[in-house]
C-alpha cells in the first residue's frame, strides 16, 4: 500500500508534559488513569499510538494521526542504491526481504519500492532511521527502544521476572533495563476478574506499581499473590498489581493471565491451557477445603448440642 502525503497541517501533541514525574504530579488519580489510556492508529505504519510514545503528529480538521517518527518520514527518496528511479514510501504486508541487508521483517512495516523494478529498502537501509518507536515509560528515567531478540533466545523480563522471546524494549542508557513489549503495555488499571476470566474477584480496580520494597512488604506482614500464594519476596523491582486500601496484591502475569506475555506460539497455548488448569486446581482444592469445613462445623454442632 503506497504512503501519500496528507493535504492538511499536522501539529505535534506532547501526551505527557510532564514526564518524568507524571505519576508524582497530578493530584487526580482519574485524571492521570484517563491520559495513560490514550490510543489511537498511525495513518501510515497502522500500528498503535499510545501515551507512552509521548508525542504524536494530529489533523485537526479531519481523523488522521502519525508516530512523530513517521510523520518524519519523506514519501519519496532518491537513493543511491537504486540510481535509476525514485522509490516510493509503502507499508509492506506481505514480509518481503531487503535487497540490501536481505532482513526479513516480523510483522508488515514501512518500507521504500521502486514499482518498476520490484525493489524494495528498509527504512534503516535507506535513511540510517529505525522504524521502531522510542516510548516513555514511567517505570524508567530514560527513553527506551525496541529490540528484537532471536527467535531461539530466551530473555529474562525485568518487569515479569520471567524469560521470553521477540520485542523487547531497552534503556540504551544505562543498558540494564529490559521489559518484554506485552509487560511494557499492560493496563494501568484492571480488575482482576477480566484478567483471570472471572476466576477471581476484587471489588476495586487494581493498580500497577513498578516494585514492592521490602521495607513495604514488612509493614504489610508480607502478603502474598492473591492467585498463586506465592511472596513477592524474591525480587522487590519487579512489577505488582495491587489494592493498597485492601492490602490486595497480585503478580502481574497472575493478575492479567488474558494478555500473559508469551515467547512462541506453542509456548503461548502451553501456557494458557496450565493456566486454565492452575485456576481449575485452586477452585477444585478452595471447595474441597470448604466442604470438609462445613463438615466439621456440623459435626461440632452436634457434639456442642448433645446432652
Amino acid at each position: 500500500m503506497v504512503v501519500l502525503q496528507h493535504k492538511h497541517s499536522l501539529f505535534l501533541i506532547d501526551l505527557n508534559p510532564k514526564y518524568p514525574h507524571d505519576e508524582q504530579v497530578y493530584d487526580d488519580e482519574e485524571d492521570l488513569m484517563i491520559k495513560q489510556a490514550f490510543q489511537c492508529l498511525c495513518a501510515r505504519c497502522e500500528q498503535e499510538i499510545t501515551y507512552l510514545h509521548m508525542y504524536y503528529y494530529k489533523c485537526d480538521q479531519c481523523d488522521y494521526s502519525l508516530h512523530k517518527l513517521c510523520e518524519k518520514i519523506p514519501t519519496k527518496l532518491q537513493h543511491a542504491s537504486h540510481s535509476a528511479h525514485s522509490l516510493t514510501l509503502f507499508l509492506d504486508e506481505s514480509l518481503g526481504q531487503c535487497h540490501i541487508c536481505k532482513s526479513t521483517p516480523l510483522y508488515k512495516q514501512l518500507k521504500y519500492q521502486c514499482s518498476r523494478c520490484m525493489f524494495n529498502i528498509c527504512l534503516h537501509c535507506a535513511t540510517g532511521d529505525v522504524q521502531y518507536h522510542i516510548i516513555y515509560h514511567p517505570s524508567h528515567q530514560h527513553p527506551l527502544i525496541p529490540v528484537c531478540r532471536q527467535r531461539k533466545i530466551l530473555t529474562e523480563c525485568d518487569a515479569c521476572g520471567k524469560e521470553h522471546k521477540g520485542v523487547f524494549y531497552e534503556c540504551i542508557t544505562c543498558f540494564h533495563f529490559l521489559i518484554h513489549k506485552d509487560c511494557v503495555f499492560q493496563p494501568k488499571r484492571l480488575l482482576i476478574q477480566d484478567g483471570t476470566y472471572g476466576r477471581f474477584s476484587h471489588t476495586h480496580p487494581l493498580v500497577l506499581t513498578y516494585s514492592f520494597p521490602i521495607v513495604d512488604q514488612k509493614a504489610k506482614f508480607y502478603p502474598t499473590c492473591r492467585v498463586c500464594d506465592n511472596s513477592f519476596s524474591e525480587n522487590e523491582n519487579l512489577w505488582v498489581y495491587k489494592c493498597d486500601k485492601c492490602r490486595y496484591y497480585a503478580h502481574t502475569d497472575c493478575a492479567n493471565a488474558i494478555h500473559k506475555p508469551s515467547s512462541s506460539n506453542s509456548e503461548s497455548n502451553e501456557d494458557s491451557g496450565k493456566s486454565i488448569a492452575y485456576f481449575c486446581n485452586v477452585l477444585i482444592a478452595r471447595h474441597i477445603f470448604f466442604h470438609q469445613l462445613y463438615k466439621f462445623m456440623l459435626v461440632h454442632r452436634v457434639v456442642l448440642n448433645t446432652p
